[in-house]
């Protein structure tokens, strides 16, 4: 496998599924080391904790999928790569940036296989290094000179934070329903995959309006997989603490669907519920139930529906390769283990 392949983290044991995934960089190869190339140079800082702390998330297998929409959708609308470039830069710089935040306010000890950056650096770092993700991200959007982008992602920066702090706020709360869970997901993950998709708000009216619901639907089906993977509890398999969504009261969309199958489960979860989320020792049992109603496998079919939407707002673009390896990459996305 190629060197960028090795960034799109979304194997399986499956050769097959390796395949795929080649396949889909070796298309935009050479733009995906302009991503990687462009990376290393944000990072970069006389400060030196910082590169290494930086490095320590970025070099660590990521899946690169921001970037590598951006690309895929500007060669697919004909656009300056070199804006596609820059836009998935910043969305993998601002990605990362949430990333280290969210590892300090949910606790997480393990992202992408190895110990979260908090846990090596500690918390106070962990934020810092994250905030300087995101104004090296600003940065590099505002040197483009387009006013359209530089608003769009200041836009798209503030619904992320809204769905932070709205599942911050929703956490311990036994009645949360599908609807809010959606609210929140459109915020927190879909907007920047959209923003990606849209390569940044530049491209035209029409254009603009169908890979922006394209990256929505994507964003959406990518995080009921992550909200899936985490009811493994096998961090061996996802690469992150696993269970950390109920042990933090959040119910997501297995659980959620699971309830409805079977009510008692809720009952179990309020019952559970502490100041302080789910015990550890209680999640176990809890998502063995989820698993048992079915929840697992209905989130899946939903994500896959999702997947299908997203897809098929692809027809109205020219016929290209780069228009179905955007396809692939929802296939992808909810095909995945981690």
């Amino acid at each position: 496998m190629n060197q960028a392949a090795v960034h799109l983290n979304l194997t399986s044991p499956t050769p097959a599924l390796r395949r795929r995934v080649i396949d889909l960089w070796a298309l935009v190869e050479s733009d995906m080391h302009k991503v990687e190339t462009g990376l290393c140079e944000q990072m970069d800082s006389p400060i030196g904790r910082i590169p290494e702390v930086g490095k320590h998330l970025l070099d660590a297998g990521g899946k690169r999928l921001r970037p590598l929409l951006s690309v895929l959708a500007g060669r697919a609308c004909g656009l300056d790569v070199n804006l596609a470039v820059a836009a998935g830069c910043a969305a993998e710089l601002i990605h990362t940036a949430t990333l280290f935040h969210d590892d300090v306010v949910d606790h997480g000890n393990v992202r992408r296989g190895r110990p979260a950056a908090r846990m090596i650096f500690g918390n106070g770092v962990s934020v810092l290094v994250g905030d300087f993700c995101l104004a090296r991200g600003l940065h590099l959007v505002a040197s483009t000179g387009s006013i359209a982008m530089v608003q769009s992602l200041a836009a798209t920066v503030t619904e992320m934070a809204e769905g932070e702090v709205a599942q911050l706020e929703g956490a311990g709360d036994p009645d949360a329903t599908i609807a809010s869970y959606l609210r929140v997901v459109d915020r927190k993950t879909a907007s920047l995959m959209a923003w990606c998709a849209r390569v940044g708000g530049v491209l035209p009216e029409t254009q603009n309006g169908l890979l922006g619901r394209f990256g929505r639907a994507l964003g959406r089906a990518f995080q009921i997989v992550d909200d899936i993977l985490d009811c493994a509890l096998d961090e061996s398999t996802t690469g992150k603490s696993g269970g950390r969504d109920l042990q933090e009261g959040k119910l997501t969309l297995p659980v959620l669907l699971a309830c409805e199958v079977n009510p008692d489960l809720r009952t179990r979860i309020r019952e559970a519920l502490g100041e302080q989320g789910i015990p550890a020792d209680r999640v176990h049992g809890l998502l063995s139930a989820v698993r048992a109603a079915g929840g697992v496998e209905r989130a899946r079919r939903r994500a896959l529906a999702y997947a299908d939407e997203a897809i098929a707002e692809l027809a109205a673009l020219p016929e290209s390769p780069y228009r179905e390896a955007l396809g692939e990459l929802c296939r992808l996305s909810v095909d995945r283990v981690e």
